[in-house]
């Protein structure tokens, strides 16, 4: 089977959208039925059989089984077809737990198939209890290796059987060349996944404030089955990207700038599988610089009603006098967080009924219609708290 080979022909609707995992099973090998479940082995050219394994005869294709494909086709060891297990690696607690629930929820997966080995740098005198209270396993699962090739620690979760490694391989090839990217649940699930396992939000610290430079997928060069999913995606969703090759890496990126794309990876909920990396996003995105451009009317009436001189309106929103100037002449925006002060203080209904647009820094302009809203509303929310 190879995995880089991806055909978008089968139709999914939300009324089969189930895998039969009994028509997938290879014709010599052996199947025992065990009602709503199969228990499936094969036949060793030499020595004693592999350990069989259950599976369920049909695998509801949802929102979680999607993203557990995504996170296994980027941080686990598909690649390594020689292997008669399967590896998933994480330094990231809650990407590990979902990853561990994913196989136990649609695999049937028993803790005593499973090897757990978190690799460590630096000494940590309660890491197995910490790793095992988090994935919910006795302690006494929980295997230590000392590694110089980690800052973190990372867990890897081996599921062992030559029957598992393939027959999940099976099922990746058969859910891939279903063409689910019409589904916008699903094939923003499989993003959602994918970034979890290969995506970096890279920081630019230079700034006044910290700011987002760019979003990147990060592939090995070889990972085009991987690069086409994740592109065919964004181009669905309308996310404009590009693909850089790091030769000297041995690696790609799919990169990603601008607000008007970051704001659709917080509208498709692309941060949700790892706090780690929505708590990066998040705090980045809750201090930007937001200017705000009002209606004519409505900008002049909110600055008459404080009843302050411009030269107090400028401290109080922190600011300059002859920026407040300019605002009042519809010459330049006013930043949001003072557009909520001013608010408050005269306790005007609907303000954002009364928003043009937005600019975040100076390369991105939302206009405030049907498509930003959301988004506009919830930044006035966290501004408005701040």
């Amino acid at each position: 089977m190879k995995l880089g080979t991806i055909y978008l022909k089968i139709k999914v609707y939300k009324d089969t959208m189930k895998i039969n995992t009994l028509k997938l099973v290879p014709e010599d090998w052996i199947i025992k039925d065990l009602g709503k479940n199969i228990e499936l082995c094969y036949k060793a050219t030499k020595g004693k059989g592999p350990k069989p394994f259950i599976f369920p005869k049909y695998i509801q294709i949802d929102e979680k089984f999607i993203e557990g494909i995504g996170l296994f086709l980027g941080d686990s060891d598909l690649n390594r077809k020689e292997k008669n297990h399967i590896t998933y690696c994480s330094k990231d607690k809650d990407i590990a737990n979902h990853a561990l629930n994913f196989l136990k929820k649609y695999f049937f997966i028993d803790l005593k198939d499973i090897t757990f080995t978190v690799q460590y740098r630096q000494e940590n005198k309660g890491l197995k209890e910490e790793w095992s209270d988090y994935l919910d396993i006795p302690k006494e699962k929980i295997l230590t290796r000392f590694s110089d090739r980690h800052g973190n620690e990372c867990i890897h979760i081996q599921v062992n059987g030559a029957v598992f490694r393939k027959m999940f391989e099976i099922i990746i090839e058969n859910l891939l060349k279903m063409d689910f990217m019409g589904n916008p649940l699903l094939r923003r699930s499989i993003l959602r996944g994918l970034f979890a396992a290969e995506g970096n939000i890279g920081i630019d610290y230079k700034e006044k404030k910290d700011y987002v430079s760019q979003i990147t997928f990060d592939l090995h060069r070889k990972e085009t089955h991987i690069e086409k999913i994740i592109t065919s995606c964004l181009d669905v969703e309308d996310v404009r990207h590009k693909v850089v090759n790091r030769e000297n890496r041995n690696s790609k990126e799919i990169i990603i700038f601008n607000w008007n794309n970051y704001k659709k990876f917080w509208e498709i909920r692309l941060f949700d599988l790892c706090q780690r990396k929505k708590n990066k996003f998040l705090d980045i995105m809750h201090n930007l610089k937001v200017s705000c451009f009002l209606e004519d009317g409505y900008r002049k009436e909110l600055f008459n009603q404080q009843k302050l001189k411009q030269k107090e309106i400028a401290k109080m929103i922190n600011s300059w006098q002859g920026n407040v100037s300019k605002t009042l002449k519809g010459e330049l925006g006013i930043v949001m967080e003072g557009f909520c002060k001013l608010n408050k203080r005269v306790n005007y209904p609907n303000p954002l009924d009364k928003l043009i647009k937005i600019n975040i820094g100076s390369l991105t302009t939302l206009e405030n219609n049907e498509e930003n809203k959301q988004f506009i509303e919830y930044l006035y929310r966290v501004k408005s708290n701040q």
